[in-house]
């Protein structure tokens, strides 16, 4: 069975490179008759169909109060946050590491009242630590009878329900008993203290069927089926498939004769989403439509802060009780402000972070050197072809005694992969992992019964070669490598054969589906059916068969040169299978979003993000509202991503137009999203238009001069849905623009084309002249920019209409993000990040990549920047600090030195991340020349005998963009 094959879907997209950006175009009649297609560009939101009336379901969070002003009220309430999940009474968990407990459901429920939202108490924060340690039946339910007796004493009406337990499939040792025997007990304990206030449960983590299915069917049969049903939506990719995970349960409920629950989703979002809110907007638009009752943002760093929505003034991982708002934010804000009714919103997808557009077609096998005398070898992951190998079924069946051994050179140590696994699914297997989080690691599953033997020696090196092997020999099972034990279980009285007929069989993969491929190369993978002495395990790494004469059961040397079989040179003919990736597919990010209509104001709301590039919302059912005569106005907003502590001044106002109404419906193209930041659209009748809070950077050209006496053109693809074209008599635009201050301009042209030829044009500056190329763009749009000077206050801009029509000119204060993996460094290293699914706990940073540990006084970065004039900039920097628990509760700051060229230096200060890879940012002012210059960032002055600036930093980028 061949897995992770990539879904091929048609869509109408074009694209360029370079300067121009070109815009979907519609697809023809023809093309719609063939087939329906799949716009990657288009969101569709229809405003007559609603969904149910706003709730804010998503809005909540897990620990997002942390005590009575920890945050404000005036930070909590623009969220308008409908559930918080909360530790109970008496609670003695202390989340990530807090000095005290925090966020006593007792302590925050009148804070959680006062801003309208409920509270779930989770139980189980009873204990200290997570994962939860057992303390015995006694101290459990003697625990929940006085738990619930607190809330009931406490005189809180705003309690959502007794939530029993948290992830259940990974927290509970079997050797505390039946953990199906704990939930009923508890829950009828808690049915005798409070028969009102709902139960919630069962809180799976992972396999959402097969868990859901069991443990629902055994609460039909004793009686304890939970008041709402809860689970967890934490995977990068599957937390994404919300919608199918409701239709599944929702069909479960009617298998079960169950009346329908109210569905909590009580944490989501990966580590990786927290703080981006164009990945976040996919997360509330499926909860949206899949109907959830509440929802509340994961948890993953410190408490207090509404899910890393909040950064205490002066950074650091103390209580954000003088708080300051990330980019982050302000997206829950635009959610928590709309009103009236949540109505229909169609994506290109509902599943996943991607589209995936194309014919996909497997990549050739590839084989690489292995050691000198072991022949060939297979690399896996990284920039090799080939993703895993599949071994035939059943080829540890039967066996008692074995062994498994292999050479490995791993490229990542990635938590969870896997050398081998072999087994039927997540209930029986037995595998070998890289990184179980301290090591390596064997496991041998049957049921409910797991036996390990875990390394005592941490990792494998990277980017060498290591021999490892698992022995069984009678109930002693042995880990080794290089020839040495490094981890003993003299309990192992499973066998492979405990396990029955396996059916899935691999070489670097894992049963379960969240788990990373492994990156590393393999080479003579042997399988015996006896357990080998120390002494021949030494032997394998002297000769590929050393004194065993070879894998009797099966054995792979990958010394075949290429193709996709790997033969088994054992002579039992079990030719395993090398899986590779797929080529002819194009990842493009999804767009998503949600929206609301209110009936009262006559507005209409779309979020949206997730998508890069230019898009389109085709906004229908308008008339549905009252006072939408001939054309609605529209403002849109962006929100950036910050980082998780990188503190944002707010929404960015980006355009207003005037869309003329076409059966209750308007088309708005939004150019150059990026995937990582949201966009809010505001849709009014033209009469009742806000005052636009932004300043204007936006120049249309039907406004320009002479466009009334040029031809007007109408496009669903075009700003306001219309463009300008030359006429005989003129064939010039002349725009006037204001600038706010003199300096460096990002000047774009917006146009279409469809000559089938690049058309070349002058665009003046103030009488300078520029010569701009349009390339052909068919029916579509696309964006030509390049820099320029303006002066301050008014400046004149003509463009040549020859060849093409022009939509708008935008004028925008010049911006560059510089990647700090793009400079040069001393003292300090590359960090790739791994956003591959299976690494579930990767953070984000911008580019996937950044330069750590700069600490030293010799350790620098210099970056290159060019700016068409000069003048004053300022430069955003995003960046991650070091240090320990207490010197960032303490606010200790850390710092560096910067200077253009051979200028003065000047100090940079960076307040502390709540954790190391948590990107801050921090702006400095500086001077730049015109042309080319670089900027340099120092821990120390190589002219003097100063003391390094203090801390470790890393760095991820710097932004430049003209001070204004």
């Amino acid at each position: 069975m061949m897995r992770r094959r990539l879904l091929a879907l048609t869509a109408t997209t074009a694209m360029i490179t370079a300067t121009a950006t070109v815009a979907a175009a519609l697809p023809s009649a023809a093309e719609e008759a063939e087939e329906p297609q799949i716009d990657p560009t288009v969101l569709t939101v229809d405003v007559s169909q609603p969904l149910k009336n706003v709730d804010h379901a998503a809005s909540g969070s897990l620990y997002g109060i942390g005590d009575e002003g920890w945050p404000p009220d005036e930070w909590i309430a623009p969220t308008s946050p409908k559930m918080f999940t909360q530790p109970p009474p008496g609670a003695t968990h202390l989340p990530n590491g807090e000095p005290e407990p925090v966020g006593d459901t007792l302590d925050v429920w009148e804070t959680a009242a006062r801003n309208g939202a409920t509270v779930t108490v989770r139980l189980p924060d009873i204990f200290p630590t997570f994962p939860y340690q057992w303390q015995g039946d006694d101290y459990w339910y003697a625990g929940v009878e006085k738990m619930v007796t607190a809330v009931q004493d406490s005189g809180a009406d705003n309690v959502y329900g007794y939530e029993i337990w948290n992830e259940p499939q990974w927290t509970w040792n079997d050797d505390w008993g039946s953990y199906f025997e704990m939930w009923d007990r508890t829950y009828r304990l808690i049915r005798e203290l409070d028969p009102d206030t709902p139960i919630i449960g069962p809180s799976y983590d992972r396999d959402y069927k097969a868990g859901l299915r069991e443990f629902m069917t055994h609460a039909v049969a004793s009686g304890t089926v939970p008041d709402i049903v809860s689970w967890h939506e934490l995977g990068p990719v599957e937390g994404l498939n919300v919608e199918s995970h409701v239709a599944f349960y929702r069909g479960l409920e009617t298998e079960l004769g169950i009346e329908p629950r109210p569905i909590s989703i009580n944490e989501y979002g990966s580590p990786r989403d927290a703080g981006v809110p164009g990945w976040l907007t996919r997360f509330i638009a499926r909860m949206e439509r899949a109907g959830v009752d509440t929802a509340n943002l994961a948890f993953w760093h410190k408490p207090g802060r509404l899910s890393d929505l909040l950064v205490p003034t002066g950074g650091g991982s103390g209580p954000a009780t003088d708080p300051q708002p990330t980019g982050n934010y302000w997206l829950f804000k635009w959610y928590g402000q709309m009103t009236g009714q949540m109505v229909e919103v169609t994506p290109p997808t509902n599943t996943g972070r991607y589209i995936e557009i194309g014919e996909p077609v497997p990549a050739p096998s590839t084989r690489i050197d292995g050691q000198d005398g072991f022949g060939g070898a297979l690399g896996l992951g990284g920039d090799d072809p080939n993703t895993y190998v599949e071994l035939p079924g059943d080829v540890v069946g039967g066996l008692g005694d074995f062994t498994v051994a292999t050479w490995v050179k791993p490229d990542a140590n990635t938590q969870w992969s896997r050398i081998f696994d072999f087994g039927t699914g997540t209930d029986n297997n037995m595998f070998l992992t890289v990184n179980d989080g301290a090591g390596l690691r064997f496991d041998l599953k049957v049921g409910d019964t797991v036996q390990q033997i875990a390394s005592d020696a941490g990792t494998l090196p990277t980017g060498q070669w290591s021999h490892v092997a698992v022995v069984k020999n009678g109930d002693t099972g042995t880990l080794y490598v290089d020839g040495e034990a490094v981890g003993v279980n003299d309990a192992m009285t499973l066998s492979p054969g405990d396990m029955g007929q396996t059916t899935q069989n691999w070489i670097g993969e894992s049963q379960y589906a969240a788990d990373p491929l492994l990156n590393a190369a393999v080479d003579e993978f042997q399988i015996f059916g006896r357990g080998l002495s120390g002494t021949e395990v030494q032997s394998l790494m002297d000769s590929p068969a050393g004194t065993t004469g070879g894998g009797d059961v099966a054995w792979y040397r990958f010394d075949e040169a290429e193709g996709t079989t790997a033969p088994d040179a054992s002579g039992n003919g079990r030719d395993a299978t090398v899986a590779t990736a797929m080529t002819g597919v194009e990842q493009i990010p999804a767009l998503e979003g949600f929206a609301s209509a209110d009936a009262e104001t006559n507005t209409a709301k779309v979020v949206f993000g997730g998508g890069e590039g230019d898009i389109r919302l085709d906004v229908q059912g308008l008339d549905s509202l009252r006072g939408f005569g001939r054309k609605a106005n529209v403002q849109v907003f962006t929100t950036e991503w910050t980082g998780t502590d990188g503190v944002s001044e707010g929404p960015v106002a980006l355009f207003e137009g005037a869309y003329r109404l076409d059966d209750g419906a308007i088309s708005v193209p939004v150019q150059g999203l990026k995937a990582t930041d949201a966009y809010y659209a505001v849709i009014t009748p033209e009469r009742d238009a806000p005052d636009f809070p932004g300043a204007v950077s936006r120049y249309e050209a039907e406004d320009a001069f002479p466009a009334r006496w040029l031809r007007d053109e109408d496009s669903p693809l075009a700003s306001d849905n219309e463009y300008v074209e030359a006429r005989p008599w003129a064939n010039e635009l002349l725009f006037t623009v204001d600038a706010p201050v003199a300096g460096a301009y990002d000047l774009a042209i917006r146009y279409t084309n469809d000559s089938g030829e690049a058309a070349t044009g002058d665009v003046r500056v103030n009488g300078q002249r520029t010569e701009f190329t349009y390339e052909p763009t068919g029916a579509a749009f696309a964006t030509a920019s390049t820099s320029v000077e303006l002066r301050e206050g008014r400046n004149w801009i003509a463009v040549e209409l020859d060849g093409i029509g022009v939509d708008y000119l935008e004028a925008t204060p010049f911006s560059e993000r510089l990647q700090a993996e793009d400079g040069e460094w001393t003292g300090a290293e590359l960090v790739e990040v791994d956003m591959s699914e299976g690494n579930f706990s990767a953070a984000y940073f911008s580019g996937a990549a950044y330069v750590r540990g700069f600490e030293g006084e010799d350790s620098n970065l210099r970056l290159p920047v060019t700016v068409p004039s000069a003048g004053t900039y300022e430069l955003t920097i995003g960046y991650s600090t070091a240090g320990t628990e207490e010197e960032r509760r303490a606010q200790i700051t850390s710092g560096q030195l910067l200077r253009v060229g051979d200028g003065e230096w000047q100090e940079v200060t960076y307040t502390p991340t709540q954790y190391r890879d948590m990107v801050g940012t921090t702006t400095v002012t500086v001077e730049l020349p015109e042309g080319t210059s670089v900027i340099t960032l120092a821990k120390s002055d190589p002219d003097q005998l100063d003391e390094p600036r203090p801390g470790t930093v890393d760095l991820d980028y710097v932004d430049v963009e003209l001070a204004h």
